[in-house]
């Protein structure tokens, strides 16, 4: 099984790995291309924002985008995630409770600017979004009756914990407001694996974790599921 789970993780951190080897080399040869007619110069006044992300939900998230080429951005955030879901136990789908978590996350993402009327960092843009997330949560996340240790049915559950991938694919649109404050909106799609452990938790796994189950044991679950988000920040470019 432990075979099984280094397996479908490496693979996933491979098309990770390519995926941004692809884009990478997209912008090199970007930045390569002098005869390229629609190449712009980094608009030095507005080539690094700063931004809150307000509506990110269970997550407190800044991030950082930074001008690499006069159509090419990259962004770089992290987040403290106080509130995460899993699902209530039922097999009815879709009742989702909030659970209390410790958590981080990371993102992630390379933005290629469209618009000819305006210089980059704003109008229309588009690229893939990277993210990795580490959630703990409470003790007590299963609500299990309390159990005398000392009784032979005395069953250990021990601390769920989590990590997981994303990758997806987003569209949006920046507006500079005054000189230097910034309005962004965004939607993405995509994909999140994840990989959840907690002690002898067995059925409990694929009772509570969100998604399609790829693989089970007694004590870890990897699940997949779709991703879509909603993205709003409010930012301060320099």
């Amino acid at each position: 099984m432990k075979k099984k789970l280094h397996t479908l993780f490496k693979a996933f951190l491979f098309l990770l790995c390519l995926l941004t080897l692809q884009v990478a080399l997209a912008q090199r040869g970007q930045e390569q291309d002098p005869d390229e007619p629609d190449i712009k110069e980094i608009d030095k006044a507005h080539d690094r924002i700063i931004k809150l992300h307000p509506v990110q939900l269970g997550e407190i998230y800044l991030s950082l985008e930074k001008l690499r080429t006069g159509r090419v951005a990259n962004e770089y955030g992290i987040g403290y995630i106080y509130k995460s879901y899993l699902k209530d136990g039922t097999e009815d789908w879709g009742n989702f409770e909030a659970k209390d978590v410790l958590g981080v996350g990371i993102h992630m993402s390379q933005r290629h600017y469209t618009s000819k009327k305006k210089s980059a960092p704003f109008g229309f843009f588009h690229g893939p979004v990277f993210g990795y997330r580490f959630l703990l949560f409470d003790k007590d996340v299963f609500e299990l009756p309390e159990q005398d240790p000392t009784s032979p049915n005395y069953r250990f559950v021990g601390r769920l914990y989590q990590h997981s991938l994303d990758l997806s694919y987003q569209i949006g649109y920046q507006h500079l407001l005054g000189r230097h404050f910034t309005l962004e909106l965004a939607g993405a799609l995509g994909g999140r694996v994840k990989y959840a452990k907690a002690s002898s938790a067995d059925e409990l796994l694929p009772e509570h974790i969100i998604g399609y189950e790829l693989i089970r044991d007694e004590s870890s679950y990897i699940a997949a599921t779709p991703l879509g988000k909603l993205k709003f920040s409010v930012g301060y470019s320099f």
